[in-house]
């Protein structure tokens, strides 16, 4: 229910980023969802520290208030290792004139997050490795994956949790496989999961793009020796 009502103020937040006047009909209508869900996420907003207009009667709605501005470092876990990971991507192709500004923004966004919430973001960004930039062969082979499939290995992998997959490998073969998802690695702009393959009963790398269904099974697991996962591969690659 949480998380539900933090996408709804997200969503809504979008929207009245604008700054127009809106009525809980029509931020419902372009944000797809009820007015219900709207209402929730108006206070979850507020809750947080937003500060919303309102104009009651025929006419009326509501609006980000002028002065308003997002509550400071109002992320969360996953919302800062999204922006890590972006900016690890930028750096790995090579910004002259923001390397120094990359640099400083993730050493920032690290701190964003304070206590066991820290803790938890840094046992995060260890399972997150960054490597060179793909070939050239593999970028041209390289598509975009498919959404549903990328969300349930999202939500595995955060939530350490078991996969089940169809998996396509590069000579076209299908196979279903589960696994336990312990790494993403990053040859950008290409994406692998390197996880423990509970069948074969050894470490199996999968590219991202090539999951062509997946299934979050929601089954816990706890983390493998890195070394064994990681033993041919470790020199190509850095923690996050």
């Amino acid at each position: 229910m949480e998380h539900m009502a933090q996408r709804a103020s997200d969503r809504v937040l979008e929207l009245l980023a604008d700054g127009q006047l809106w009525t809980g009909a029509t931020l419902a209508q372009h944000a797809g969802m009820s007015l219900r869900s709207v209402r929730r996420g108006l206070a979850q907003l507020q809750a947080e520290g937003v500060t919303l207009d309102s104009e009651p009667g025929r006419g009326g709605g509501v609006r980000l208030a002028r002065r308003s501005g997002l509550p400071r470092m109002a992320w969360s876990q996953r919302e800062v290792m999204t922006l890590l990971m972006g900016l690890a991507v930028a750096e790995s192709y090579g910004a002259p004139l923001l390397a120094t500004e990359l640099r400083s923004l993730r050493r920032k966004l690290g701190l964003a997050l304070g206590g066991s919430e820290r803790s938890v973001q840094q046992q995060l960004r260890q399972r997150v490795l960054l490597g060179a930039a793909a070939s050239e062969a593999v970028r041209a082979d390289w598509q975009a994956p498919r959404p549903a499939a990328l969300a349930a290995v999202q939500e595995a992998f955060f939530a350490q949790q078991c996969l089940l997959m169809r998996y396509r490998d590069g000579q076209a073969q299908i196979s279903q496989r589960e696994i336990e998802p312990h790494y993403l690695l990053i040859n950008a702009p290409v994406w692998y999961v390197l996880g423990w393959d509970l069948a074969k009963q050894a470490p199996r790398c999968f590219r991202l793009d090539r999951i062509e269904q997946a299934k979050h099974l929601r089954q816990s697991f706890l983390r493998r020796p890195a070394a064994h996962l990681l033993e041919t591969i470790a020199p190509f690659f850095t923690a996050l």
